[in-house]
């Protein structure tokens, strides 16, 4: 099977991750797969089947999966790809506008 651009980049990402379990970080890594493929989706979307979402939810329910682990292989990882830069822009937008439910508006577009 060929890895995706998104597989890829889950398993460079989190493949240096101690959950204490190799399959914890593998399903780690496929679950982050899943989210990077599909960002703006719900788990169950992003995870494609029944199967994948029940898993992913096991895998946030784990205690022994420690959030600081994943977080501290995450900064690791941003370090070693900003350390060759002199500048680095962190930019985000978590704006998301429906304007679905006002209806129409006077010089919000071309009319009939």
């Amino acid at each position: 099977m060929q890895m995706s651009g998104t597989d890829e980049w889950a398993r460079e990402e989190f493949e240096s991750v101690d959950l204490g379990d190799k399959r914890r970080t593998a399903r780690l890594i496929k679950l982050c797969g899943h989210l990077a493929e599909m960002p703006e989706s719900s788990i169950n979307q992003a995870c494609g089947d029944w199967a994948e979402t029940k898993a992913a939810y096991r895998f946030f329910q784990n205690e022994n999966v420690e959030v600081e682990n994943i977080l501290a292989a995450h900064r690791s990882r941003t370090f070693e790809r900003v350390r060759s830069h002199r500048t680095v822009l962190a930019i985000q937008d978590t704006s998301y506008l429906v304007y679905t439910s006002i209806g129409k508006r006077r010089g919000w577009g071309s009319y009939p």
